[in-house]
């Protein structure tokens, strides 16, 4: 059976617009974008009680993380890392929120890895500027993310690269 190629399986979570994207980054730094939200994907956690609104994105995430390391191992890649990566703290919530979720991931997935870190710089200024919220990623994993976050951030303004996932609600 061949080699599949290890990537950084990495979410890029806007707090603003309540969306994710999705995408693999290469140990060298290329950026293969593969799913994307709508809008608001994440808004479900907003005027719930804090346990609950770290339970939905617990459980929304997941799924996230599913549907990307199924498209990842049909690409013949799979995670070697996986990245959260948050530009700001969860939007009317308690910043305590952003830690919650990190933490969970972090404990709760042991292989491979996860690493969540707050953007503390602007997506037009490269290279990212990376605050770190809980996990550990080696130095080539961080080389490799640093290199790509760019990247990413580019193809987050276009529509082509990018597999829309609907809500259900849009769906219905």
């Amino acid at each position: 059976m061949p080699t599949k190629r290890p990537v950084l399986l990495t979410v890029l979570i806007e707090a603003a617009s309540k969306r994710w994207y999705l995408a693999g980054i290469d140990l060298e730094g290329n950026t293969t974008p593969l799913l994307c939200s709508e809008e608001d994907n994440l808004a479900g956690y907003i005027g719930q009680p804090l346990d609950d609104q770290t339970s939905f994105l617990r459980h929304h995430l997941a799924g996230v993380l599913q549907r990307g390391t199924d498209r990842l191992w049909g690409r013949q890649e799979k995670p070697c890392q996986i990245v959260f990566v948050a530009d700001d703290h969860f939007q009317d919530a308690p910043a305590e929120l952003t830690e919650r979720v990190a933490e969970h991931f972090v404990e709760w997935l042991t292989r491979p890895p996860v690493v969540f870190f707050l953007l503390e710089s602007s997506r037009e200024t490269p290279p990212p500027e990376l605050k770190l919220v809980a996990g550990e990623i080696d130095s080539e994993g961080h080389a490799a993310l640093v290199a790509g976050l760019p990247k990413m951030f580019q193809k987050c303004t276009e529509n082509d690269p990018w597999e829309l996932v609907l809500s259900k609600r849009s769906k219905a």
